[in-house]
C-alpha cells in the first residue's frame, strides 16, 4: 500500500456494506444453518462459517455441502432473503463504523457504498440506521445474486472520476481485495466480519492492510 497505513490518507472512501460497516455475521449463519438442515448434518458456528464464506456464493455453498442439484441457486436465494429482510432490521452497524463516517465526512473525505446486496434494501437499511447523509454515491446490484462487484466499481471510478491512487477500498472478505486489485485502488481490510483474520492476512500479504476491528481506523 505504498506506506499508507490509514484511509485518512485518502480523499475517496469507497466502504463495502455486509461485514464491513453492518454486522450481520450471526444472521448470516443463522440462515445458513436453516437452509443446511434441508441437505446435510453440518452446521456452523460464527468462526467455522468465517473460514468457509466467500464469493461466488455458488461455491460457498458447495464447500458446506449443499446440494445445487437438489435444490437451485434462485430458490436457496428466495429463502435466504426471506429471513434476511425481516431480520436484518435487529442487526447494528459495527462499533466504530458511525463515529468513523463521520470523522471522514468531517475531513471532506467522498465516501461510496459499493456493494454486491441489491441497492434498494442497502439505500433503505442507510436510512433505517441514519447514515444515508455520509455518502455520495451507492452501487449496488438491481438483483439478489450477490455477483461480483468489479463491473459496478469500475462504472463508480469513471462516474466520479476518482483518481484511483486517491481512494481506498474497505472491506471484510477477500473478494474486496481482488475488487480493489481489479478497479486499481488500495484496500484495507476489517476482520471482523465474514472472513477471519487469518484468511485475510495468507490470502492479501503485503498487498493490503488488515485491521482487527473498524474502530481502529478511528483517528
Amino acid at each position: 500500500m505504498a506506506g499508507r497505513s490509514s484511509a485518512f490518507h485518502y480523499e475517496h472512501v469507497i466502504w463495502d456494506w455486509n461485514g464491513t460497516l453492518l454486522n450481520d455475521v450471526l444472521l448470516c449463519v443463522d440462515i445458513a444453518n436453516q437452509l443446511l438442515a434441508k441437505h446435510n448434518d453440518l452446521r456452523l458456528d460464527q468462526a467455522a462459517y468465517r473460514e468457509v464464506f466467500g464469493f461466488p456464493i455458488t461455491a460457498y455453498y458447495a464447500k458446506i455441502g449443499i446440494d445445487l442439484q437438489k435444490e437451485s441457486f434462485d430458490a436457496l436465494t428466495q429463502k435466504f432473503f426471506a429471513t434476511y429482510d425481516r431480520a436484518v432490521l435487529d442487526c447494528s452497524l459495527h462499533l466504530g463504523a458511525q463515529q468513523l463516517l463521520g470523522q471522514f465526512q468531517n475531513t471532506d473525505k467522498q465516501q461510496y457504498i459499493l456493494t454486491a446486496a441489491f441497492k434498494d434494501s442497502v439505500l433503505g437499511l442507510l436510512q433505517h440506521f441514519d447514515i444515508h447523509h455520509f455518502f455520495n454515491e451507492i452501487e449496488g446490484l438491481d438483483n439478489h445474486r450477490a455477483e461480483s462487484k468489479v463491473d459496478r466499481g469500475l462504472q463508480l471510478i469513471r462516474k466520479r472520476a476518482i483518481q484511483p491512487r486517491q481512494a481506498v477500498l474497505i472491506g471484510d472478505t477477500l473478494h474486496d481485495f481482488e475488487v480493489a486489485e481489479a478497479i486499481g485502488v488500495d484496500c484495507i481490510l476489517v476482520a471482523n466480519g465474514h472472513q477471519s483474520q487469518r484468511r485475510l492476512e495468507n490470502g492479501v500479504g503485503d498487498k493490503a492492510k488488515v485491521v482487527g476491528r473498524i474502530e481502529e481506523l478511528l483517528g
